[in-house]
């Protein structure tokens, strides 16, 4: 079977966008919210439960982690030059996630579109630099594992969101937007 310029032309844009080498050119419908009617978390859900590793942004030079358990969040700390882990628990509602002597938490919310919120209030803590401090978490299907779709606050990249996968990789791992529904948070374009 001979295949021709143009049928070539297809099966290679079909693979290199299969595969997250290419943007696509479809992006995904972006709503706008302030997060106030977000329902707040007490458990986080199975779906995103366990270690995660991966870059808050394209320009990191190493992985973070993030470690959600059943009820709250495992955040490095450093104390006294040595570092230590520390569970910060889930928030009783995103109202008094902020306030001075309910702090350290963490404001856990989730999106009626199937994303969480995630904000790490640290206060006085010395939180190291090693985790993520907020964001917006989605679980997806990644090469036939469990991944989360991540990006901080508002989505800047239209085409593609970062994932955070259970394996530790040295470079960024995209996936496309095409059938997700972005929520940005705090307001307008």
């Amino acid at each position: 079977m001979i295949l021709h310029k143009k049928e070539w032309l297809l099966a290679l844009v079909t693979v290199t966008t299969a595969l997250g080498l290419a943007d696509t050119t479809a992006n995904a419908k972006t709503i706008w919210s302030f997060g106030n009617k977000m329902k707040t978390v007490r458990t986080a859900p199975k779906s995103i439960r366990g270690n995660w590793y991966g870059f808050g942004y394209s320009t990191d030079k190493h992985p973070l982690k993030l470690s959600v358990r059943k009820k709250g969040f495992v955040v490095p700390v450093k104390k006294h030059g040595k570092t230590v882990s520390k569970t910060l628990t889930y928030a009783k509602n995103w109202k008094t996630a902020y306030k001075g002597k309910l702090v350290p938490n963490v404001d856990l919310r989730k999106e009626s579109h199937g994303w969480y919120y995630f904000s790490v209030n640290g206060n006085h803590w010395n939180i190291s630099g090693n985790t993520f401090f907020s964001g917006m978490i989605q679980p997806v299907k990644y090469q036939h594992t469990t991944a989360l779709a991540y990006y901080p606050i508002t989505n800047e990249k239209k085409g593609k969101v970062l994932l955070l996968t259970k394996k530790k990789y040295n470079h960024p791992v995209y996936m496309s937007t095409k059938h997700l529904t972005i929520v940005n948070l705090y307001g307008g374009k």
